[in-house]
């Protein structure tokens, strides 16, 4: 668990360094969008650990991968030409 928060700051910085000039409001939105994956992992994380108590690794492998993939196309998105061709 304490692997998927230091992911998660570290993917959270990754979006905030990234240059949002021309998305406007949306912006706010789409800096936190791998902190709210880093959420919802920890919460199946958590989930699975009381009903599975197994395979725990593999949902904390999956959303540490989500959140950097996540957080490297915010990154390279060119927000100055439009939001939509964000995903």
């Amino acid at each position: 668990a304490i692997v998927i928060i230091i992911v998660e700051i570290i993917a959270c910085s990754i979006t905030f360094s990234a240059d949002y000039s021309g998305a406007g409001m949306t912006a706010i939105i789409i800096k936190w969008i791998p902190a709210i994956i880093g959420v919802v992992t920890l919460f199946i994380y958590f989930a699975s650990r009381l009903i599975l108590k197994k395979y725990n690794w593999c949902i904390s492998l999956l959303g540490i991968i989500i959140m950097l993939v996540v957080a490297v196309k915010i990154y390279n998105t060119d927000f100055s030409e439009s939001v939509s061709g964000l995903f």
